[in-house]
């Protein structure tokens, strides 16, 4: 693949040209429609109004609300002007926007009421008086509230002295300069800024839809957290690079307004984590007919069940989605499926390497690559992060001396290519000094027919070092115990990785970008197993409708 080497205002800025009066945004929710033309207005006003207040190329600008349009309006400007977005989690609690705030040293803050009414907006105040660098707290709302900056005033307040200074920015911006900081979820310790540049968003995002097929005839649903690299570089970024429609269902994932944005608005592509799309097709307002228009789009965030790809292609029709994965580090895909690829394929593997970058399989340890059907590191090069900001030891072990990013995920490729992920490097989980890979114990429970979806993970044993569970949430109107679920895994499952704990749930618990937080998982089952549970027993646990069922070892 040739590199693409431009600015995101340079890509986006020429498809305003050449598509004007095309779609290019829709808030199903807020009512809102904006053209190609009336985003690039939108956009012009937001940059002018952000160098009148003294936003500078180079400084960090948060953005702390949920999918309203402002948020990418906010991105496109931001960018515009040489700056560098700081997306938050939307969910994120006082402590933990007052550390992306410090530690990306920000100018400013974007910040939606919709987020909690007024306490956000007094959060940010919080984090503007503790916080040295951060002078400017901008509220997307109705109302004013006082020390802030109404979003109406900021895209109203551009003179001609900022159109000017726009102007000349034009050519002092280069594909290189860095364009976001985007934190990672911190799961084990505290969040580290991926520094991104223009160059490595648009390359990938390129490549992706070139996979995918996507074009400017595309209508893409938009109903991943847009603070997500998969919301704003994999579905956002990656539409208006080709001209498509983004339409926004509402401000938060709720499946019934994403039926209802599908329907409406004939969405061509759907994007998803495996949890999101279980949700939506086993929700009562699913109807196939209204998705008679969706052909394409891509899973990811986590690995794929084949029950639901099967459902997805051959039940509603959805019958070019791919299966990606990648990481914010690589600037997001690395490896896709084709639309082509037969379902045992978009389901068993995470597709070839894109064109624009590479990959390859090593020995954990000695760091050398193994021959294909060989487990190891999976390994990425091409298009990278410029590093974590301010943490250049992390930056020096994440990424070695010839360029190749870690990824801490477990896999390998075959003869043909094709990679697959067969875990994670820390959740492999070790019962009796043997390991055990909760991807391989999962895709075993899910071929059981009443299972919809399956978490397996590990949490410490007091002597045999970690045990294994496995969670599982059940189709609708399926009525199976826990003890035959467990009878289930004993008949398809070798002794030595055999779960010894079930349980049936309603729910997990989730980032708010769609991902299983394992970690959580682990805590409650030391909570409920360790002492309380008995061999061979089935209990109901203190949750209603939720069973328990344990399996001597």
């Amino acid at each position: 693949m040739e590199r693409v080497k431009s600015t995101i205002w340079e890509m986006v800025g020429r498809l305003c040209d050449r598509y004007g009066d095309r779609d290019a945004l829709v808030h199903m929710e807020r009512g809102v429609r904006f053209n190609y033309a009336l985003l690039s207005w939108e956009v012009e006003r937001a940059a002018k109004g952000f160098i009148h207040l003294g936003i500078k190329t180079g400084d960090r600008v948060a953005v702390w609300a949920p999918n309203v349009p402002e948020w990418l309006i906010s991105f496109l400007a931001i960018s515009r002007i040489g700056a560098l977005t700081v997306p938050v989690d939307p969910g994120a609690g006082r402590d933990d926007l007052e550390f992306v705030l410090s530690q990306s040293e920000c100018r400013g803050v974007i910040v939606s009421k919709a987020l909690e009414d007024e306490e956000c907006v007094n959060a940010a105040l919080r984090a503007r008086d503790m916080i040295a660098s951060l002078e400017t707290v901008v509220v997307i709302a109705d109302e004013t509230f006082p020390e802030t900056v109404p979003w109406t005033e900021l895209t109203a307040m551009g003179e001609d002295a900022d159109a000017a200074a726009l102007a000349a920015m034009k050519g002092r911006i280069a594909p290189e300069d860095p364009v976001a900081i985007m934190y990672t979820s911190g799961t084990t310790g505290k969040p580290k800024g991926v520094v991104l540049d223009h160059l490595g968003l648009i390359n990938k995002s390129m490549a992706s839809t070139e996979r995918q097929g996507i074009g400017h005839e595309d209508r893409l649903c938009l109903f991943f957290p847009l603070f997500h690299m998969f919301g704003n570089t994999c579905i956002a970024l990656s539409g208006l690079i080709r001209g498509a429609c983004l339409v926004i269902p509402s401000d938060f994932f709720d499946p019934s307004n994403v039926h209802q944005a599908i329907h409406k608005e004939a969405c061509t592509a759907i994007y998803g984590s495996p949890s999101m799309l279980i949700a939506l097709l086993d929700h009562p307002d699913f109807r196939k007919k209204w998705w008679g228009s969706v052909k394409k789009g891509t899973v990811g965030g986590a690995p794929c069940p084949m029950e639901l790809m099967k459902r997805l292609v051959e039940d509603v029709g959805v019958v070019h989605v791919t299966v990606a994965y990648g990481i914010t580090e690589a600037s997001s895909w690395i490896a896709m499926t084709r639309p082509e690829d037969p379902i045992p394929f978009r389901v068993g593997t995470i597709g070839t390497a894109l064109p624009c970058n590479e990959v390859k399989i090593v020995d954990p340890v000695t760091g050398e690559d193994v021959p294909p059907g060989t487990q190891g590191e999976l390994c990425t090069r091409g298009f990278l992060m410029k590093g974590y900001y301010r943490m250049p030891s992390a930056t020096a072990s994440a990424i070695d001396r010839e360029g190749w990013f870690h990824t801490g995920d477990l896999g390998e490729v075959d003869e043909a290519g094709y990679f697959k992920i067969t875990g994670r490097l820390k959740d492999v989980i070790v019962r009796d000094g043997v390991e055990i890979h909760p991807v391989e114990v999962e895709e075993c429970i899910y071929r059981h027919p009443d299972v919809s979806e399956v978490q397996v993970f590990g949490f410490p044993h007091p002597d045999r070092g970690q045990e294994v569970a496995v969670w599982l949430k059940l189709k609708e109107g399926a009525n199976t115990s826990g003890i035959a679920l467990a009878a289930f895994a004993k008949d398809h499952l070798d002794e030595a990785i055999l779960p010894h704990y079930f349980k049936i749930v309603s729910s997990f618990p989730m980032t708010k970008s769609g991902k299983v937080q394992k970690f959580k998982l682990a805590e409650m089952a030391v909570r409920e197993y360790l002492g309380n549970q008995r061999p061979g027993a089935e209990e109901k646990s203190s949750r209603p409708g939720h069973t328990v069922a344990v399996i001597p070892p």
